[in-house]
């Protein structure tokens, strides 16, 4: 058995993605350790994991909910803004400089005894600081691939691959882009660092810059993706182990309460996942879906808006809206007959998990490329939340709840989804590659 070590993003989307493929992984007597910045501890009370904090000096405990609060703020000025993203780009540059450079990652590697590295494919310089402390690294995606595939567009990209020409054409310049913008002043950086660094160590793995939505390059060492074939696109390339979704469909959530009482009309649940506060405008969204459901009676509506945003800031709701700024989402999704979504990897995984089809109005990051997947294999909608309006918020409703083939897709992707993970497929994909890894060394 080995003690596998997490390192995954201070957030709450990326650590608790990664609960469901912990316990499989502890359920077949792997040791578990989860490294983080300190902020990331938070995400792991109750659980039974230790936790070892890094990276304190780049980046305080309490100091990005701080960034994140004042970059919500609304009527932030030009200046504040340009001052706090200023900020986290020195930030992040004390973590790359640590992971490149530094000795303290490297002892707490160490001194933790992980015979394996579990990195997040968003910051995967680790991989680097755990090659020079000898221990096997591997890049874990909590989203879909991030690295070049001439077949598969960018995760950022709205595209549907069809396979016409105009397709792979348009795929290809939209990788050609993205690789143009590794030029750009931070990136060229860190190419300078990367070459200092392989001077140093040769036998480091190699990088490509051929990636997005990475803080840093991609590595050739094994890509592993918490989620099932059958919901990405086809991929031109086999560089990437898919896990299963891994969804921790146990975890303890409070118990859902709605005034009044669910009864047996169709309930929809709508929120924007741990990002969604952050997109300016989104009052008017939450508006234009309460008017949709508010002219269909026969549905009901549990909305979560946030903390950026007062649960009474909508006036006198209709009966069949209940708002509310946080919901236990797994709870709310058992009872659910719809949800609309942001497209976060993890609510669309557990959306799936648990046979709800889908509306997804996309924000940022990878949610485009995760939508673009639902509307392709039938699994829901999608619409623009800079765009939207009850109508079309009411229309789509309509459609999907009218459609009976909506779910019987989403039920077919569940039980794909729920094969893998009783399988273990995560766990056991990742003993294999370690033993060939040790076979080969």
């Amino acid at each position: 058995m080995a003690r596998i070590v997490f390192l995954p993003l201070p957030e709450a989307g990326h650590i608790h993605a990664t609960f469901g493929l912990a316990r499989q992984l502890a359920s077949r007597g792997h040791e578990l350790v989860y490294m983080a910045p300190p902020d990331g501890e938070a995400f792991l009370r109750e659980r039974p994991w230790p936790f070892i904090p890094i990276h304190e000096e780049a980046m305080p405990r309490g100091r990005q909910a701080e960034l994140d609060a004042q970059l919500a703020a609304p009527g932030l000025s030009l200046q504040a803004r340009k001052d706090i993203i200023r900020e986290v780009i020195h930030r992040h540059g004390l973590r790359i400089t640590e992971a490149l450079f530094g000795t303290t990652l490297e002892a707490r590697l160490r001194e933790a005894k992980a015979d394996l590295l579990l990195v997040d494919a968003t910051f995967p310089l680790p991989v680097l600081a755990a090659h020079k402390a000898g221990v096997p690294a591997f890049q874990l995606c909590t989203n879909l691939a991030l690295n070049r595939d001439v077949a598969v567009p960018p995760l950022n990209s709205h595209h549907v691959p069809t396979g016409s020409v105009g397709s792979r054409l348009g795929i290809r310049l939209a990788w050609q882009w993205q690789y143009l913008r590794t030029f750009l002043p931070f990136e060229e950086k860190m190419r300078e660092r990367l070459r200092a660094f392989y001077r140093l160590h040769p036998g480091a793995p190699r990088a490509s810059f051929n990636t997005h939505l990475q803080i840093g390059p991609h590595f050739q060492v094994p890509t592993l993706v918490m989620s099932s074939p059958e919901f990405d696109f086809r991929r031109s390339a086999a560089d990437v182990h898919y896990l299963g979704p891994c969804v921790d469909l146990d975890r303890a959530e409070p118990p859902l309460r709605l005034d009044p009482p669910q009864d047996d009309s169709p309930l929809i649940l709508c929120s924007l996942g741990s990002h969604g506060d952050r997109l300016r405008g989104h009052e008017a969204f939450f508006q234009s879906v309460i008017s949709a459901v508010a002219r269909r009676p026969r549905l009901r509506l549990l909305m979560a808006v946030g903390k950026q945003l007062r649960t009474d800031a909508f006036g006198p709701l209709p009966p069949n809206v209940t708002v509310v700024d946080w919901v236990p989402q797994l709870t709310a999704l058992k009872q659910a007959s719809l949800m609309i979504t942001h497209g976060g990897l993890n609510s669309v995984k557990e959306c799936i998990c648990l046979g709800v089809p889908m509306l997804v109005y996309p924000l940022m990051f990878d949610q485009p490329g995760n939508a673009a997947r639902v509307v392709h294999h039938g699994l829901g909608l999608r619409g623009n939340i800079r765009e939207t309006s009850a109508e079309q918020v009411g229309a789509q409703l309509d459609q999907l709840l009218g459609t009976p083939a909506f779910q019987a897709r989403t039920r077919a992707m569940q039980r794909t989804f729920q094969e893998a993970d009783a399988a273990s497929r995560g766990a056991v994909t990742i003993e294999q590659l370690r033993q060939e890894q040790r076979l080969a060394a």
